[in-house]
């Protein structure tokens, strides 16, 4: 399968290996600037860097919502998109765009740990639940 994947630090990267390691196709990824925030600090490992490593195009966005990547995305022609860790609204129609849909990979149980810090909250949750 022809995979676009959105992402963004360590999730993303490591989501990232797991594809590239995969017999799938990663053609394109979209990923966000660096920051300097202290969460940005920690969970540093950059998805920008480790697909040139592999070869594959790389745009970087704040927001997938421009023509330029628009048509980057439909001319990558993907089967699948994969996001994990990305911040923002993806529009409806970047969700239209692959063939199979689109799949966000997240690190918690959806809805009841979204957040900004999903693992801390099924971590403090769980805790406080056994105490």
């Amino acid at each position: 399968m022809r995979v676009v994947m959105f992402g963004f630090q360590t999730w993303g990267h490591r989501t990232l290996q797991a594809l590239l390691a995969s017999e799938h196709e990663v053609v394109l990824v979209v990923t966000h600037p660096k920051g300097e925030g202290a969460y940005e600090k920690v969970w540093s490992d950059s998805v920008e860097d480790l697909a040139r490593e592999h070869g594959v195009e790389v745009v970087v966005r704040e927001r997938p919502e421009d023509q330029e990547l628009i048509d980057k995305l439909k001319a990558a022609d993907p089967d699948v998109i994969v996001a994990c860790n990305w911040r923002t609204w993806i529009p409806p129609q970047v969700f239209a765009l692959p063939k199979h849909g689109t799949l966000n990979v997240h690190d918690s149980l959806l809805p009841k740990y979204a957040g900004f810090s999903p693992l801390i909250w099924a971590f403090s949750t769980t805790r406080r639940k056994s105490a």
